[in-house]
């Protein structure tokens, strides 16, 4: 669930170990920033969830595993194949 922080941002997912940051492929840089700002003002772990749409967007997955690896953050990726519904 959203939650609204001190500085008026707003992360989009916290939990208690962690300050979550859902994001598109091609913003994976811009994420990076946001997780660590959640994470700093809440006092939990950064974290991000990247929304994989397509087949070139694994470019920026990698980029990002770089990145994350670097600055201690939790990372993981939703694809169309975990979006899938079924009806009864």
């Amino acid at each position: 669930m959203e939650f609204v922080l001190r500085d008026g941002t707003r992360v989009d997912c916290l939990t208690k170990n962690y300050a979550v940051e859902f994001d598109f492929a091609e913003k994976w840089a811009e994420a990076v920033g946001q997780s660590l700002h959640y994470a700093r003002l809440t006092g939990e772990d950064p974290a991000i969830v990247l929304i994989i749409e397509k087949e070139s967007d694994w470019k920026h997955y990698w980029q990002l595993k770089k990145a994350v690896r670097k600055h201690g953050i939790k990372l993981w990726y939703i694809t169309p194949n975990y979006l899938k519904t079924e009806t009864p």
